[in-house]
């Protein structure tokens, strides 16, 4: 039988691999079936349902993408921490097109559940700002400056709207943008401080 050693992880490995060949963010149980070679009611001797499975692979797409932000700002603070975490994040959402774009479609879909899974998201980034003193809701105003920065190269990059420069370095142009960002930072802790 095809289905014979099929396990959870198995099923999970195999939605994870088609999102990433596909940069889609979702795979349908016929097609996972499909993947696998076996029959779709096979599939939920493992899974209960298709949000199921979608929040399995929500779960893996936030570790990876922390362990990834958490590997890259390891030993870094302020500045030298939010330089890498824009550049892990960046090529984060390259590589891993289709768990990005899960990742960034689940709060449009008023899960509370899935909201709460993506809290460790945002927990590097705010331990990053806490370093510099930040009281908490200019902490919340700046990371959501940080990663709507981030987002827009990514989704405009990711659409195709950086044709018209098209010889001009493209990471230069992020360069500028997180810099952008720490004079602003720098500018309001300056103002804090009189």
């Amino acid at each position: 039988m095809a289905a014979k050693g099929l396990t959870k992880d198995k099923i999970l490995m195999q939605a994870v691999a088609y999102i990433e060949d596909t940069g889609q963010p979702t795979i349908s149980l016929h097609e996972l079936a499909r993947r696998l070679g076996i029959k779709t009611p096979s599939l939920y001797n493992h899974i209960a349902n298709t949000k199921e499975l979608q929040y399995e692979i929500f779960r893996y797409a936030i570790e990876k993408f922390v362990a990834n932000q958490q590997a890259a700002t390891k030993g870094k603070t302020k500045d030298d921490a939010v330089k890498a975490f824009a550049e892990a994040y960046y090529s984060f959402a390259t590589q891993n097109k289709g768990l990005y774009r899960l990742i960034m479609s689940i709060p449009s879909e008023h899960d509370e559940r899935a909201k709460e899974m993506a809290v460790p998201l945002l927990n590097t980034v705010i331990d990053i700002l806490s370093d510099y003193g930040l009281s908490e809701e200019n902490i919340a105003h700046w990371q959501r400056v940080l990663r709507a920065i981030l987002h827009g190269f990514i989704s405009q990059e990711d659409l195709g709207y950086f044709y018209y420069y098209g010889s001009m370095d493209l990471s230069k142009s992020r360069e500028i943008a997180i810099q952008c960002f720490l004079d602003g930072l720098h500018t309001e802790l300056k103002k804090t401080i009189h």
